[in-house]
């Protein structure tokens, strides 16, 4: 089964195709995320460590908000970065401040 360490925190097992947001929230790790997984907002962005092969490709709406945000590879957002095999090393980024405002629409 695939595995993810979250830097720092704990090791968690979840079942292919979790998204890393999913599994933070369901093994209590602290992740801010504000638009609820729509992949509007960057705020659950995470830094892959290790096993980015492992994950999800990612997909156009992902591609959007990292680009609207300068963020390259290794970032992905948590919501959308599914664990679809081995293990996968994550960071969660510390905020300093609280981020901005979500000011991009819905996807449908």
């Amino acid at each position: 089964m695939p595995k993810i360490l979250f830097t720092g925190k704990r090791e968690v097992v979840v079942d292919e195709g979790t998204s890393i947001l999913d599994a933070a929230l369901s093994s209590g790790v602290s992740i801010y995320h504000t638009c609820g997984g729509n992949a509007s907002c960057s705020t659950c962005r995470v830094k892959i460590l290790k096993g980015f092969e492992n994950l999800s490709p990612i997909e156009e709406a992902e591609t959007q908000v990292l680009d609207s945000f300068d963020l390259k590879t290794p970032f992905r957002l948590g919501c959308q970065a599914q664990v679809l095999n081995g293990e996968v090393e994550v960071e969660i980024p510390k905020w300093e401040r609280a981020p901005r405002p979500n000011k991009t629409p819905k996807v449908p």
